[in-house]
């Protein structure tokens, strides 16, 4: 598989992963008023740890694709938003063997901070002349290497990550059958 394909197939899967995060909060968010909402709560937390453990991990290798194989150089930005995925990849499959559903709040932590960063790091891209103290002039954070259905990028790609482990874990702290686990 090029890496075009490699992009375009990311791109999908980032834009899947963001819909199911943003339901996910939905219903987390109305599951006490509305009957669909509890039945998709109750249905993600069968599954949030599978969720998050192959969302993280595919967010980790994806990344590593992009700068390894690719050669697409990681800017500060994107260091800082792998230091928030790569830990809850590792963790989510320690929790998975375990059956662990208590790291949901551990995991929320670091997906808000990744989050703010990915944010950040993604108006920088569509605005590049907000000037950013963080980045370097050797890989500048304003680098786009690509940008696939007209708007996903890596920063947008790990922004939808991070919303999809926010939802997930959201999902595990909130469920009385994952609370008594």
């Amino acid at each position: 598989m090029n890496t075009e394909a490699v992009q375009i197939f990311s791109a999908v899967l980032a834009v899947a992963v963001l819909a199911t995060g943003v339901v996910t909060l939905a219903g987390v968010a109305l599951a006490s008023r509305m009957a669909w909402a509890d039945s998709w709560v109750r249905a993600m937390d069968d599954i949030a740890l599978w969720a998050i453990s192959a969302v993280a991990t595919g967010t980790m290798l994806g990344s590593l694709y992009f700068s390894e194989v690719a050669g697409f150089a990681p800017c500060e930005l994107c260091w800082y938003q792998r230091i928030g995925i790569y830990p809850i990849a590792i963790m989510s499959w320690v929790a998975l063997v375990r059956g662990d559903k208590k790291l949901g709040p551990y995991w929320i932590a670091l997906s808000l901070a990744g989050l703010a960063v990915s944010i950040y790091h993604y108006l920088l891209e569509w605005f590049p002349e907000m000037k950013s103290s963080v980045c370097s002039v050797d890989v500048p954070c304003t680098t786009v290497w690509f940008r696939e259905l007209g708007f996903v990028t890596l920063a947008f790609m790990a922004g939808c990550a991070f919303i999809f482990v926010i939802a997930m874990s959201l999902v595990m702290v909130k469920t009385p059958a994952s609370a008594e686990e």
